[in-house]
C-alpha cells in the first residue's frame, strides 16, 4: 500500500512498533449538541452522535486493524455544555464495551452529593476536569484549584477513583504552582490516580522535561500521550517514572485532524492543514495528528531502547492494570527462580538475596524496574522496598538520577576502550580530599575484591601473613581461612571462628589449607583480645582489618586503641567502610569518630548501585601495589567511577546523612511501639541507618518468615533489616507501620497459639548458608 494513504504510511512506518489489542487511555465520544465548533463533522453518526462505531471507523482509516480494542472515555469540554446529558451518553456507550470505561466530567458547582451519586449508579471510573469550567475570565491562566473541586478529590481517595488533569498557565508542569498542587494532592489522597493529559500538557517539550522532577516519587501519578507530537516530554515521563506510568491515548477526534503541534521557543503551536502553505516544501505533507503522536511514542521508545514488552505496557498493560480492567495474575517471578535453581549454583550470585532468607517460595527473587524505593517485579506487582536497599549498595535509592545522567553519558561516550577512563583519575582526588590522612587511591569494582586487595597491599607492605580480623569482610579465600583448622598447640583455639563474625557453620571448602593459623579473630570493644593476639603473634601481624562500627559505637578508647597496638607492632590498620561507610558521615564512619586508619576500603553505596570499590591509604603503605600484581582489566571501565563521582558530589550537597537518621528513628519507633501495643516480643538494633530489627523469640525465623509473607501482600518487602535512602519519605515509613498493624494481631495470636509455623504453608527462612537442593 502507498505511503500516500494514512493506512499505507502507518503500515510502513509503525505497525511493526504498535501491538495489536492497544487500549486508548484519552477517548472523546459525544453527541453532536454537545460538540465544539472547531470538532470535524464528517465523524457523525446517522443518530447523530459520535460514538464508539464513529471512533472505530475514524481510526481504522489510519491503523487498520491495530485500532486499539478499548478506551477510556468522556466527553467534549465547553463551557455550555449539558454536562447531566453528555455523561449519561457517555455512560450508555460504555456499557455496551465491556473493555472500556468512563470518566465523568465534573464542573466546581456541581453537587458533591449527586455526582457520587451518579457516579456508583453509572459505573464511571473516576473524573475529567477542565479549565473552561473555572470562574474567571482567562481560564488558561486559572489555577488548579479554580476547577478541580476538592471534593472530588475526596471522592477519588474514598473510592479509588482517576481524575485526569489538562493542565493550563502557559508554562505547564514547568510553572511552580502547578508542581506545588500535584505534589500535595497526591501525596494527600494517596488513594486517588491523577492522569495528566498530553504527558503533562507537553506541547512544548521542555515544559515537561523542565518540571518532571518535581513529580519525583509520587506512586499515583500517570501520563496519557494524547496529541503530543514530539518524543521529548515522552521521553522524559519514561526515565523518571519507568514504563509503568505511561498510558497510551490517541485524543480522538483531535486525532482525526491533519496536522501537528511543534515546540517554539517557550511555547508551542499547532499547525493544520488549512493554516500552513504545505506546497511550499518538497518534503512535508498533513498526516493525521494521531499518526504524528505515535511517531513521537516510537521516537521515545527507541531513544530508550525499550523492548517489546515495554511497549506493550504503555499501549495496553498499564491502562487495562490501572482501571482493574485486567486481573490476570501471572508467576513469571517464581518460575524464572525455579529455573534459576536448576542451572545457577545456589540460585543467586548473593546469599542474601536468595529468597530463602525471607520468605521461601513467596518473595519475589527478581525485579523489573526498581526507582526510589519502589519494586516491580516480572510480574507487575509493585512493592515498597523497606529492607536493606540493594544489601546496602543504593544510599540514594535506585536509579538516582544524577548518578543515572552520569553513568548514561558515560556508556553513551562509550564506557570502555583501550585508554583508561578519567574519572577515576577525579575520583581519587575526590577521595583524597576528603580524607586529609590519605594519599593514595585503588579502584577495583567489588568490595569483597577491594577487602582482597586491601589484605594483599598489607602483606606486600609488611612482609607478614598473619591478619588479625572483626567482622564480616567478603568471601575471599583469605578471609575464609579463617575457619580452617588450626594447630592444636596455638591458643587461639579451633573450631567455627566466623560464628559472630559471619555466618555459623561455614566450610572453608575450597580454600588452600596452607592458610591455616594466618587469621586470628578478636571481638569488636574486646581490646584484651586483640593484645593478647599481639603479644603472640605482633611480629608476624601483617594487619588489624574490621569495620569501625556496625551495631554499636565503639568504647570510649577503643579504636585509639586498635590504632596504637597497630603503631606498636608495625601492623597496617584497616578500616572497612563497605558497609557502615557513608550512612554515619560523609567520607565513612571513621571520620565520626576521629581515627585515621592506614588503609580504608569502600563499595557498596559508593556506587549507588553501579559497581565499584576503592581502597584508600598512606603513601607508604598504599606504594605497595607497584611490589604485587593487584591488576584487573574491567577495574578501568568508566562507569563504576562515573557513578562514583556522581555519588559521592551529590552526597556532600544534599544533607543525606540527617535524612536516613530520622527515617531509620522513625522506623525504629513505629516498630518497638507496634510491639508494645500488642504484646509481640520485638528486638531493634544498629545505628539508625544500617539497623536490624525482628522478633525476640524461639521461633524467631518463623514469626520473621509469617510477617514477610503477609508483608508482601500489603504491598512491602520488609526482612530483618532496614537501611533507610535518600529516597524513602516518612510517609513510606508509615504506610509499611500501618500495614504492620494488621498484621501484628495474628503474630500475637501465633505466639499465644504455639502454631507459627502451621501459618505459612511454606517453609521457614534461612538464617545462614544452607545447600538449596
Amino acid at each position: 500500500m502507498s505511503t500516500d494513504t494514512p493506512l499505507g504510511f502507518f503500515d510502513k512506518f509503525l505497525r511493526s512498533f504498535v501491538p495489536p489489542d492497544s487500549f486508548d487511555a484519552h477517548l472523546h465520544l459525544y453527541r453532536e449538541q454537545d460538540a465544539t465548533a472547531a470538532m470535524p463533522r464528517e465523524l457523525i453518526d446517522p443518530n447523530g452522535n459520535i460514538g464508539w462505531s464513529a471512533y472505530c471507523w475514524a481510526v481504522e482509516r489510519w491503523m487498520g486493524d491495530r485500532r486499539p480494542t478499548g478506551g477510556l472515555i468522556f466527553t467534549i469540554p465547553k463551557v455550555d455544555l449539558d454536562v447531566v446529558g453528555a455523561n449519561r451518553f457517555v455512560a450508555d456507550e460504555v456499557k455496551r464495551l465491556p473493555g472500556s470505561r468512563a470518566l465523568m466530567m465534573i464542573r466546581p458547582q456541581d453537587d458533591a452529593a449527586q455526582v457520587e451519586s451518579t457516579l456508583l449508579a453509572d459505573g464511571f471510573v473516576g473524573f475529567k476536569v477542565y479549565h473552561v469550567f473555572a470562574n474567571q475570565v482567562d481560564t488558561f491562566e486559572a489555577p488548579t484549584e479554580a476547577f478541580i473541586p476538592e471534593w472530588a478529590w475526596e471522592l477519588s481517595q474514598k473510592y479509588g477513583l482517576s481524575i485526569m488533569l489538562h493542565m493550563v498557565k502557559a508554562r505547564a508542569l514547568a510553572d511552580p504552582s502547578n508542581q506545588s498542587y500535584i505534589r500535595q494532592h497526591c501525596l494527600d489522597y494517596p488513594n486517588a490516580k491523577l492522569i495528566l493529559a498530553h504527558a503533562a500538557r507537553g506541547f512544548c517539550g521542555g515544559h515537561t522535561v523542565e518540571g518532571i522532577a518535581s513529580l519525583r516519587g509520587l506512586d499515583n501519578v500517570y501520563f496519557d500521550t494524547s496529541a503530543v507530537c514530539e518524543a521529548a516530554p515522552m521521553e522524559a515521563i519514561l526515565r523518571e517514572f519507568g514504563t509503568g506510568r505511561l498510558l497510551y491515548g490517541a485524543d480522538f477526534p483531535v486525532s482525526e485532524f491533519k496536522g501537528r503541534c511543534v515546540s517554539i521557543g517557550d511555547g508551542f503551536q499547532w499547525l493544520y492543514e488549512d493554516t500552513l502553505d504545505w506546497k511550499a516544501s518538497r518534503f512535508a505533507k498533513p498526516q493525521f495528528i494521531g499518526l504524528e503522536c505515535l511517531l513521537a511514542v516510537q521516537q521515545a521508545c527507541r531513544t530508550l531502547r525499550l523492548r517489546d514488552d515495554d511497549v506493550e505496557r504503555i499501549f495496553s498493560t498499564n491502562a487495562r492494570e490501572m482501571l482493574g480492567i485486567t486481573t490476570t495474575t501471572t508467576n513469571k517471578t517464581q518460575a524464572a527462580y525455579d529455573r534459576a535453581r536448576q542451572i545457577i549454583p545456589g540460585g543467586t550470585q548473593l546469599l542474601s538475596k536468595r529468597p530463602e532468607m525471607y520468605a521461601p517460595e513467596r518473595w519475589p527473587a527478581y525485579y523489573r524496574e526498581a526507582r526510589g524505593c519502589e519494586v516491580i517485579d516480572l510480574d507487575g506487582r509493585r512493592f515498597t522496598d523497606m529492607t536493606t536497599s540493594g544489601i546496602g549498595s543504593c544510599l540514594l535509592g535506585y536509579a538516582d538520577p544524577d548518578v543515572t545522567d552520569a553513568v548514561v553519558r558515560r556508556v553513551q561516550l562509550g564506557s570502555m576502550c583501550t585508554l583508561n577512563a578519567v574519572e577515576e583519575v577525579e575520583l581519587a582526588e575526590a577521595l583524597i580530599e576528603l580524607h586529609p590522612w590519605a594519599e593514595r587511591a585503588r579502584f577495583c569494582r567489588t568490595g569483597g575484591e577491594s577487602m582482597a586487595a586491601a589484605v594483599r597491599i598489607a602483606r606486600a607492605a609488611t612482609g607478614r601473613d598473619r591478619i588479625a580480623f572483626c567482622g564480616y569482610h567478603g568471601w575471599s579465600d583469605w578471609y575464609l581461612a579463617a575457619n580452617l583448622p588450626r594447630h592444636e598447640h596455638e591458643s587461639s583455639g579451633n573450631g567455627d571462628q566466623l560464628r559472630g563474625h559471619l555466618l555459623p557453620g561455614l566450610e572453608p571448602a575450597g580454600v588452600p589449607a596452607g592458610l591455616a593459623g594466618t587469621m586470628l579473630p578478636f571481638t569488636y570493644n574486646k581490646l584484651d583480645e586483640l593484645k593478647r593476639h599481639v603479644r603472640e603473634h605482633g611480629k608476624e601481624l601483617a594487619a588489624v582489618v574490621m569495620e569501625p562500627t556496625r551495631a554499636t559505637d565503639p568504647d570510649p578508647g577503643f579504636l585509639e586503641g586498635v590504632r596504637e597496638l597497630c603503631n606498636e607492632c608495625g601492623a597496617v590498620f584497616v578500616l572497612d567502610e563497605i558497609s557502615v561507610g557513608w550512612r554515619l558521615a560523609y567520607g565513612g564512619a571513621h571520620l565520626k569518630y576521629g581515627i585515621n586508619p592506614d588503609l580504608a576500603v569502600f563499595a557498596k553505596a559508593l556506587g549507588n548501585g553501579h559497581p565499584m570499590g576503592a581502597i584508600i591509604g598512606r603513601a607508604e603503605v598504599m606504594e605497595a601495589c607497584q611490589n604485587s600484581f593487584i591488576s584487573s582489566t574491567y577495574w578501568t571501565e568508566g562507569v563504576g567511577p562515573a557513578a562514583a563521582l556522581a555519588t559521592v558530589r551529590k552526597m556532600g550537597r544534599v544533607d543525606v546523612l540527617g535524612h536516613i537518621n530520622r527515617i531509620g528513628n522513625r522506623f525504629r519507633a513505629g516498630w518497638t511501639e507496634l510491639g508494645r501495643v500488642h504484646g509481640v516480643p520485638i528486638r531493634t538494633a544498629g545505628h539508625a541507618p544500617i539497623m536490624t530489627f525482628g522478633f525476640e523469640h524461639p521461633e524467631a525465623a518463623a514469626l520473621g518468615t509469617l510477617f514477610t509473607s503477609r508483608m508482601l501482600d500489603q504491598g512491602f518487602l520488609i526482612g530483618s533489616g532496614f537501611y533507610p535512602s535518600l529516597a524513602h519519605e516518612e510517609r513510606h515509613v508509615d504506610a509499611c507501620l500501618a500495614a504492620a498493624t494488621k498484621i501484628f494481631p495474628e503474630v500475637a495470636e501465633a505466639i499465644q497459639a504455639g502454631n507459627v509455623q502451621a501459618r505459612l504453608g511454606s517453609p521457614v527462612r534461612h538464617s545462614g548458608f544452607a545447600r538449596l537442593t
